[in-house]
């Protein structure tokens, strides 16, 4: 990609872009992938330069959604635990008690202000070397562990005067702790805004690159770096299959958390599995589900000894009557582009002749799996109280 991206950049003024393009190489942390796109993101709207603690109330925002809703990690997890400064700085705003829920970006960046004391710290740290190892492709003389980069003064002049024989992406502005600007070289801007299209998506490919290897069991990372995906969701065809089976009256249609009769002019759609862990609205993680109470389950795991079996039963009653009934079968088929496109359900699960056990039997062995991974990536149990 980093070949592609430099074939695919309009060339001005001699710039470099194979340094450019080496920026994101062989990160151990997230930090240059956020810090970069910040940047990105905030040059498109201020002409200035840009002051570090903008930039990292930018990368906060950045992160919000795959920390908050889907519970990546940014970094590396020793025991379950990670020490990313950036994951703990979104923590910290989350924690805010006026932020309301859901959060725009205008609220975010709100709470981030009253936070700012809490803040300060994990900054603070980010601020000793993510600004300047970014640029440190274009600082070819300075070895990785030179004593100059525990020496920020010195840097600032060192990258100051070779700036003046090289076209650096940045220089920085001296200036007192989080006040330190940087000073984007207006042949980099020119070039940058030339190509943004190009150069933001080999940023976000890159991080998403990295949190894949840093979250590996959790699909859909490409869904989870903003709220948007969520409108995107397709439901449509399944909610007319559980109409249609409604009608047709084979079996009562149940909330499987209250045990409670539904009416299926007022009911929600429930993932089983959060849709912010698997992404995907497939059919078999998906019940009919009482309104009232699917506010209340929100974003969590329902505990599986309690409810998945109630699950497997609707499901296998669903089963049933796809199979039994010409119509029901042909509003399920319509369901299958967007909602079953798991190989095992397909081929196993939703096939004609399953009796109930092997029914419930491919289902668990498929589903629980995928809970045990959202269930070690953070997400909270949740039960129906009365």
């Amino acid at each position: 990609m980093d070949l592609q991206l430099q074939s695919e950049l309009i060339y001005k003024n001699n710039l470099n872009t194979e340094e450019f393009a080496r920026m994101l190489d062989d990160p151990t942390q997230c930090y240059k992938f956020y810090w970069l796109e910040a940047i990105l993101n905030l040059m498109v709207v201020d002409t200035n330069d840009l002051e570090f603690n903008s930039i990292f109330d930018e990368m906060i925002c950045e992160a919000w959604y795959s920390v908050t809703r889907y519970h990546l990690h940014l970094g590396p997890t020793v025991k379950g635990k990670t020490e990313n400064l950036l994951e703990h700085a979104v923590q910290t705003v989350e924690k805010d008690s006026e932020l309301p829920c859901p959060a725009t970006r205008a609220d975010i960046l709100c709470a981030i202000k009253r936070q700012e004391e809490n803040l300060y710290e994990d900054k603070k740290r980010l601020a000793l070397y993510v600004p300047y190892r970014l640029i440190s492709s274009f600082l070819t003389e300075i070895k990785g562990n030179d004593k100059l980069w525990d020496q920020r003064t010195r840097m600032i002049a060192y990258i100051e005067e070779l700036s003046k024989t090289k076209q650096l992406f940045y220089t920085i502005i001296e200036g007192r702790g989080l006040h330190k600007k940087i000073h984007i070289n207006k042949y980099w801007r020119e070039l940058i805004l030339d190509n943004y299209p190009v150069i933001i998506s080999w940023v976000q490919l890159k991080k998403i690159r990295y949190l894949q290897d840093r979250n590996p069991g959790v699909p859909g990372i490409i869904y989870k770096l903003s709220n948007d995906v969520e409108n995107a969701r397709k439901l449509t065809n399944v909610r007319d299959l559980w109409k249609s089976v409604a009608e047709i009256g084979e079996f009562t249609i149940h909330d499987i958390y209250s045990g409670a009769s539904l009416d299926m002019k007022k009911y929600d759609l429930d993932h089983f599995i959060p849709w912010s862990y698997v992404a995907n609205d497939e059919i078999w993680n998906l019940t009919p589900m009482d309104s009232k109470l699917n506010s209340s389950k929100s974003n969590h795991l329902p505990d599986w000894d309690i409810y998945f079996q109630n699950l497997a039963s609707i499901q296998y009653s669903l089963y049933t009557t796809i199979f039994k009934y010409e119509n029901i079968r042909k509003k399920f088929e319509k369901c299958r582009r967007d909602n079953l496109n798991a190989i095992w359900a397909s081929e196993s699960l939703y096939i004609e002749g399953n009796s109930k056990d092997r029914f419930v039997n491919v289902l668990e062995q498929n589903m629980k799996p995928i809970y045990n991974s959202a269930y070690l990536q953070g997400y909270d149990i949740w039960r129906l109280t009365e």
